[in-house]
């Protein structure tokens, strides 16, 4: 329980939360899986992929394909997905003024490999403000919607899940957060707004953060 409702770490998602990544991803999608005769559209990918696990990507990619994927299709796909996120990635508006300014402690735990999530923040100039702080579900093998990454991120750095908020813009990642019995702030910039659950707030700036943090 945490009666007066005070907070004493923000957790951060990454991919549509600090960093615009989620279309490039998309993009990246669309273009690489055209090399196995797949028709996706960047927006189908971006819809139905956002805040989805790498295993389920790839089998619905392999449902439409037909057949199973190569061994070497996660790691291709990456290195194409890099090379377009050195090129395109820009943060989040307002993602570097909101690290800048928040006086509560806060870390970031994705659902991505540790080397995509590093690349994202060097790309954006936010890795410095997470050094030691990035938690990836790679860590501990299970993925939100799975609450398991938000509950290891807090046990590592001291805090009671209670006294946890977090900062999500995907369904399984506000999902995942709610499980774990943390206060969870949904970003929907993008006009994307899933059925979210009660009990979420919803914010469409990370300028808008603050006050819910009581910070």
């Amino acid at each position: 329980m945490n009666p007066d409702n005070a907070i004493d770490l923000v957790i951060f998602d990454c991919d549509g939360t600090l960093v615009d990544s989620e279309v490039v991803a998309a993009q990246a999608w669309s273009e690489y899986v055209a090399r196995y005769g797949v028709d996706l559209t960047a927006r189908e990918a971006l819809q139905r992929f956002r805040g989805v696990s790498m295993t389920l990507c790839r089998a619905h990619i392999e449902a439409l394909h037909g057949a199973p994927l190569p061994a070497s299709f996660e790691k291709e796909l990456r290195e194409v997905m890099g090379t377009m996120l050195e090129a395109r990635l820009q943060p989040i508006a307002g993602a570097l003024e909101m690290v800048q300014a928040l006086s509560i402690p806060y870390a970031l735990a994705s659902n991505a490999p540790h080397p995509k999530i590093e690349l994202c923040l060097r790309v954006t100039g936010l890795l410095p403000y997470f050094s030691g702080r990035i938690f990836s579900a790679y860590d501990v093998q299970r993925w939100k919607p799975d609450p398991a990454l938000f509950l290891f991120a807090a046990q590592s750095l001291g805090v009671a899940p209670a006294r946890c908020a977090v900062v999500e813009d995907s369904l399984p990642g506000v999902q995942a957060g709610l499980a774990a019995g943390m206060k969870v702030i949904a970003l929907q910039e993008h006009g994307v707004h899933p059925e979210l659950p009660d009990g979420v707030v919803v914010i469409e700036r990370l300028a808008d953060l603050h006050p819910h943090l009581g910070a």
